[in-house]
């Protein structure tokens, strides 16, 4: 695919810059986007180990913004400039920094807690560079085995719900309040709706920071009541440098507690897949291709570890940074570097950083409220999206069990040597607990009951479907034929030959609005006016090379219509994903109607990749046409060309683990040329 803004219709591609005056106001944009996100979790942070009784600074807000930035600087340099993402402060590891420094504050020294939360932190940005590296050795297939969607969602429900607690004692609401102070939940009630208004009716830029705005307008209430001392203002210096916490030099790692918060690393990086998914569809490149997933973990992964040697937060992407992009249609790396720029600076601005520690607890409270329920809804809509089968007895038994152990006080202990202990517990234990079951645990043989459970289950994601533009061919003969085509017995001539006899009746059905043009012929009686087909508007073009198995069917319905050919094979090791190799069409394709070939539509990542190559040709009018297709397939193509319409002998099951078609016919490909 052409990698250009003409084609993806952004305003500034990644590797554009703009005019200076442009440039500054649109970083400061980014800055905005991130900058109540990135503060609140060093705030929060530093609340959550108060509450427990400890006091102290853990996480300096001003050390947030540097690391932010430094490690946004980090992320591109590893990434080549290719890919315009922001790395801010990870909300999914507070809890665990907490439960760190708890952990290693028990033994009375406070040092002790500080080192346990920042050798944690480096542990996690370790995870990712690990990661990194074995994804460059055996490719991303092992990824989505060990973190299927029936892990990530409970795991993100119980990074959000394990922080409601906090979120209520903030707002001065909590269980063991006696008395409530009014004036704070009044200033928490505005800052909450303030924010939910933004998010549900907001328009432009103003809806991507909802809680940027929603702190200014609770803090401006809190000033009208009385809530804010602005003392520390008055004695902070304009240049002050932040706190910046160096390991053997501000504390000796503690390797054994931080080991502790290696599992939410695991989670987190489903995560970090999803938000370069979602930024490859607005810039119209795939980031996890180019610059790929290993240089993309590696970029986060080594801005986690300069964080943790700096005593800032674990880092993460910025789907608000994202969301900048695709609404602005600027995806420029120099902007974004930029925006990194000045988060540093303003990391170095005292006054700046007593300002934002000024805000009362009641107003982050009121953020948290929606903020922490946010994210557990997030791992709800895993499960739905995915459409986790909860029919299944193993699913239930994975989500419970993680729930549970997540937000039920779950700990288990490790003494280690000395008198030192390891607690085990919460957000970790779940995780650990949720891969091994579903590694270990069979996978159920279904009963009559469950098999017509799973009928209605396929029924309804077929009728999610839109029905105007997909044609299934039910017809008794068809089915015939599909029985003997599926059957691992059937040989490679009679597959050959079965596959070419249904693409001719796919090619028939597809033909049906046809525009034929008059014409005089003379019979062997009389002279007379009929219609022809002109031949010559059509080109067929199979998808290699399964493709080429249908070719000479559909040549016998339209024996004059031009050939075209696109190579692509799937990746098995890089997520199933599609790799283009080969790419030639017949000239002035673009005044053709154009039928697409390929027996197996499975997730849709070919038939795409295909349709975007011959729309980018200029073709108008394209059909696709297959043998068999998934549901999760036909969505997805669906969603993304709308005006392709799809033509299959057979609607299957499902798609499996390894994203094959259940119950399929095998690889198509290896069965009509013999190569398996």
């Amino acid at each position: 695919m052409e990698e250009t803004s003409k084609s993806n219709n952004l305003t500034l591609d990644v590797n554009e810059k703009p005019k200076l005056l442009q440039w500054i106001i649109l970083a400061f944009q980014h800055v905005f986007a991130m900058f109540g996100a990135t503060v609140l979790v060093p705030i929060l942070v530093n609340q959550g180990i108060a509450a427990a009784g400890f006091e102290g600074e853990v996480l300096s807000i001003a050390v947030a913004l540097v690391t932010a930035g430094i490690g946004t600087l980090i992320y591109i340099l590893c990434t080549k400039a290719k890919s315009p993402v922001f790395l801010g402060s990870s909300f999914a590891f507070i809890s665990p920094i907490i439960a760190a420094y708890i952990a290693g504050a028990s033994s009375g020294n406070a040092s002790d807690g500080i080192a346990a939360a920042m050798t944690g932190i480096l542990v996690v940005g370790l995870v990712y560079i690990i990661v990194s590296f074995i994804i460059r050795l055996i490719g991303t297939n092992w990824i989505n085995k060990l973190l299927p969607p029936v892990v990530i969602g409970p795991m993100i429900m119980i990074i959000g719900l394990g922080l409601a607690s906090s979120a209520v004692n903030n707002i001065g609401i909590g269980a063991g309040v006696e008395t409530i102070e009014w004036k704070g939940v009044i200033a928490a009630l505005v800052t909450f709706l303030t924010t939910a208004i933004i998010m549900v009716r907001g328009k432009g830029f103003i809806k991507i920071i909802p809680f940027l705005i929603g702190i200014i307008v609770g803090y401006i209430v809190s000033i009208a009541l009385g809530l804010v001392d602005f003392a520390p203002i008055a004695d902070a210096a304009w240049f002050q440098l932040p706190n910046f916490k160096i390991p053997f030099a501000s504390y000796k790692p503690n390797l054994m507690i931080a080991l502790t918060m290696a599992p939410i690393a695991l989670v987190t990086m489903a995560e970090h897949i999803g938000d370069h998914t979602a930024l490859s569809a607005i810039i119209g490149k795939d980031l996890l291709k180019n610059p790929g997933l290993q240089n993309t973990l590696l970029g986060d992964g080594v801005a986690t570890v300069v964080a943790g040697i700096l005593g800032g937060p674990a880092n993460t992407t910025y789907g608000e940074n994202t969301s900048v992009v695709g609404m602005t249609k600027i995806a420029s790396v120099w902007v974004i570097g930029l925006a990194a720029i000045f988060a540093i600076i303003l990391g170095f601005l005292g006054k700046f950083t007593a300002l934002v520690q000024t805000i009362p607890s009641a107003v982050l409270g009121g953020i948290s409220l929606l903020l922490y329920g946010f994210i557990a809804v997030n791992g709800l809509k895993v499960l739905i999206q995915n459409q986790v089968d909860f029919r299944k007895n193993k699913n239930i038994i994975v989500a419970s069990s993680m729930l549970v152990l997540g937000l039920g006080g779950a700990i288990i202990t490790f003494k280690t040597s000395g008198s030192m202990t390891v607690p085990f517990s919460g957000m970790s234990l779940a995780a650990v607990a949720g891969i091994l079951l579903n590694l270990l645990l069979p996978n159920e043989k279904e009963d009559n009951d469950t098999q017509n459970s799973s009928k209605e289950f396929v029924t309804e994601k077929k009728n999610n479907l839109d029905e105007n533009n997909l044609v299934e061919l039910n017809h008794p003969l068809i089915e015939h034929k599909l029985g003997i085509l599926r059957s691992k017995n059937t040989g490679t001539k009679e597959f050959r030959e079965l596959a070419e006899e249904i693409g001719s009746f796919l090619c028939y059905k597809a033909m049906e609005d046809a525009n034929l043009e008059n014409t005089e012929i003379e019979t062997p009686i009389c002279k007379m006016k009929t219609k022809k087909l002109n031949e010559d508007k059509y080109a067929f073009v199979p998808i290699l090379r399964a493709g080429m198995g249908m070719l000479d069917g559909v040549i016998n319905v339209i024996p004059n219509a031009k050939i075209g050919h696109i190579g692509m094979y799937r990746d098995d090791t890089n997520d199933h994903k599609p790799v283009n190799y080969f790419f030639k069409v017949p000239k002035n394709i673009e005044s053709k109607e154009v039928i697409l070939l390929d027996p197996m539509l499975a997730t849709g990542g070919s038939a795409i990749d295909a349709i975007d190559l011959l729309k980018e040709k200029g073709v108008k009018k394209i059909k696709f046409l297959c043998i068999i297709a998934a549901p999760e397939g036909l969505k997805k193509v669906q969603e993304k060309h709308p005006d392709v319409k799809i033509y299959c002998a057979h609607i299957d099951d499902h798609l499996n683990e390894d994203a094959y078609i259940v119950p399929g016919l095998g690889d198509a490909g290896d069965r009509i040329y013999g190569t398996k």
